[in-house]
């Protein structure tokens, strides 16, 4: 069995795992280890990582970071360090994996490309297709009262993955 796993590592990012059907195994928003803004939990990561993989194969799509104007140095360091230390999980449990631009992804899937004052638009056009494709992804986790973006954006990620890995 194939498994594809896509992850958003943005600061409310997430991760999806979605097997070669295209149906929804796994689900995990970025766990942080001091409250919303600090760093990975990485134990826990590379338990859901674990437990996803099984005896499957597992093929990966890690969304690359990159600097946004008006970002401050700290913001922009703390998403390089995240970013590497889910870069070395998978290196070190044997996954292939893909470094896709936004652009890239969301081109493949035919999103709208929207100026960045529409960013908020955008993140709906991403939720709304990942709940087109994905009826079993669970958007809003816990007690959230709107959708999940990077849960979102982590399963459009992994049907990326499924669609060119």
């Amino acid at each position: 069995m194939k498994t594809y796993i896509g992850i958003d590592p943005g600061l409310s990012g997430a991760m999806v795992a979605v097997n070669g059907d295209g149906e929804v195994v796994g689900q995990l928003v970025m766990p942080r280890t001091s409250g919303s803004k600090g760093p990975l939990d990485v134990k826990c990561i590379l338990a859901w990582l674990v437990e996803v993989k099984g005896g499957s194969t597992v093929t990966a799509s890690l969304e690359r970071v990159s600097t946004r104007p008006g970002q401050s140095a700290t913001s922009t360091l703390t998403s390089g360090v995240n970013w590497g230390r889910l870069d070395a999980l998978l290196t070190a449990l044997g996954v292939r994996y893909d470094t896709p631009t936004p652009q890239q992804w969301k081109r493949k899937l035919g999103l709208p490309k929207r100026p960045a004052k529409e960013r908020q638009r955008s993140k709906m056009d991403a939720v709304e297709l990942a709940g087109n494709l994905f009826p079993s992804l669970e958007l809003m986790p816990g007690k959230k009262t709107t959708p999940h973006d990077g849960l979102a954006d982590a399963a459009l990620i992994a049907e990326y993955a499924r669609r060119t890995l």
